[in-house]
């Protein structure tokens, strides 16, 4: 397998730079598009009108978050979107006696109202961070383990029964995800002091590596801080990037020809954005991959000094 070292700057525009930052909420967005898609599909023209325009209303919101430089008005458009979309989905459940469909709108339903639990946690953390975009903020192993297991649970439902995932081996069957999560640091109660952004960026990540690995295989997130910084490593038993390619796969927008022609609801800029913001703390990020065989992200953060780390 190959190995790449990514320690020099990216060059990005401040458009890109807010492209970038905005990966998560681009993929949900995405996510809430497709069930409303789905939706439409059950009902004829007339009655599909009104969840058309409510598509339309978040690919909006969406080119909004590209384009403006002013993000507060698109972000608050983002939240005002829950309650009609929510309302939307949950007035079709009136709207048929057939079993199987009601069936569908109820699960469509489920993940809606899921997928916008995650989007007002994602606005809350960027709420959180407005004033400095690179807050560090201490967070115990237990809670971000929640976190990071709601998300791939809201990732499983989303999938409609097509696959499961599980964070304990034994529970696994053929055709289920692993995710293998480890998690230890040197401070009291193993709690992590780490910019609030890169737990963003090992979401991204280790939902990446889920995205491009088939079914039945394994993701692993493993961290560990020290004293004097936080080592990552998210590896995954999927399809690999080809050789030549792992120097430009941290290009924006740029993604490997072995996955060009997959649905995967995403933008191509996890690994622009992991870059990116690792080279702005002064880390360093090495990408090991070959093609069928797999992909490693290894990245190392130093601790940042000063007033909020916490006790050893």
């Amino acid at each position: 397998m190959k190995e790449v070292i990514f320690d020099q700057s990216l060059a990005l525009d401040p458009k890109e730079k807010r492209i970038a930052d905005l990966h998560s909420v681009f993929n949900i967005l995405n996510v809430l598009m497709g069930e409303l898609s789905m939706l439409e599909m059950l009902l004829d023209r007339d009655q599909a009108a009104e969840l058309v325009k409510l598509e339309d209303e978040i690919a909006s919101i969406a080119q909004e978050l590209r384009e403006s430089d002013h993000l507060e008005n698109a972000l608050a458009r983002v939240r005002a979107s829950e309650e009609v979309v929510v309302g939307a989905a949950r007035a079709l459940l009136g709207a048929f006696t057939d079993a199987a469909a009601l069936e569908e709108v109820r699960e469509s339903l489920s993940n809606i109202e899921s997928v916008y639990r995650i989007v007002r946690k994602r606005l809350d953390e960027l709420d959180a961070r407005a004033k400095d975009p690179d807050v560090w903020i201490t967070i115990c192993a237990k809670e971000f383990e929640r976190q990071f297991r709601e998300v791939f649970y809201a990732i499983e439902k989303n999938a409609k029964g097509s696959y499961r995932i599980f964070f304990n081996l034994a529970r696994k069957n053929v055709g289920d995800y692993y995710i293998d999560l480890k998690i230890d640091s040197v401070y009291k109660a193993n709690t992590l002091w780490i910019p609030m952004r890169l737990i963003d960026v090992l979401r991204d990540l280790t939902a990446n590596a889920r995205k491009y690995t088939a079914p039945g295989g394994k993701v692993a997130l493993a961290i560990y801080q020290s004293q004097t910084e936080i080592q990552v490593l998210v590896e995954d038993s999927g399809c690999g990037i080809p050789e030549d390619e792992i120097e430009k796969v941290v290009e924006f927008g740029y993604r490997a020809s072995n996955v060009r022609g997959r649905s995967t609801m995403g933008g191509g800029f996890g690994l622009t954005k992991a870059a990116w913001l690792v080279n702005r703390w002064g880390g360093k990020l090495a990408i090991t991959s070959a093609e069928g065989k797999g992909t490693s992200v290894r990245l190392t953060v130093p601790n940042k000094e000063g007033s909020g780390i916490p006790e050893a």
